[in-house]
């Protein structure tokens, strides 16, 4: 009797060579990965601690996923970020990026306790719609707190949204995104 199933679903060991090849080549394209935290700088100085804005700080460049989020502990860890040589500006480090070479989002963590808690990214273009959907609105509370002098928790709310806005991974980065994360909670 011979077999009748389908065998759309082998492939043979040159195309499967072919696409390993070519999985290597897009991923080179896309690397080094930029490691940036974005936080609030304020002087130390009492008589000018109120006045604290956003800065932006590259933590370094990687060749992996892994090493990138290594990278993070590693500096968080330590203690060492700052945004500049003044030592009489302090800064708190509050959201990781993780950036590739064509300015593609791989993942997104929040600093909290000297720690990073990773952004669990999207999984779908459904879900993309649902996360952009709640940072607008977000965003929008974050407005009207903002409008009514609640500025603390308006700026809480704006920290929040751009943490929500971290789970939409690039495409090309959701399932490496996704496995890390799995890796990671095993660990």
């Amino acid at each position: 009797m011979p077999y009748s199933g389908s065998t759309e679903g082998f492939r043979s060991a040159g195309r499967v060579l072919i696409s390993q090849a070519l999985a290597r080549l897009q991923l080179a394209q896309r690397t080094p990965l930029t490691v940036t935290c974005s936080g609030e700088a304020r002087y130390l100085d009492p008589d000018l601690a109120q006045w604290a804005f956003e800065r932006f700080v590259c933590l370094g460049t990687c060749d992996s996923l892994v090493d990138a989020m290594m990278l993070v502990s590693t500096r968080l860890g330590s203690g060492d970020i700052t945004c500049g040589d003044d030592p009489a500006l302090g800064f708190t480090p509050q959201l990781i990026a993780v950036i590739d070479a064509a300015q593609g989002l791989v993942m997104t963590g929040e600093v909290s306790n000297g720690g990073v808690t990773w952004v669990q990214p999207v999984a779908s273009d459904a879900e993309v719609r649902a996360v952009v959907a709640l940072a607008c609105r977000q965003r929008t509370e974050a407005q009207h707190l903002a409008d009514s002098g609640k500025h603390a928790e308006a700026s809480g709310l704006r920290r929040r949204a751009a943490a929500t806005e971290g789970r939409l991974v690039d495409p090309f980065w959701r399932d490496a995104a996704h496995l890390a994360l799995l890796q990671r909670w095993a660990a």
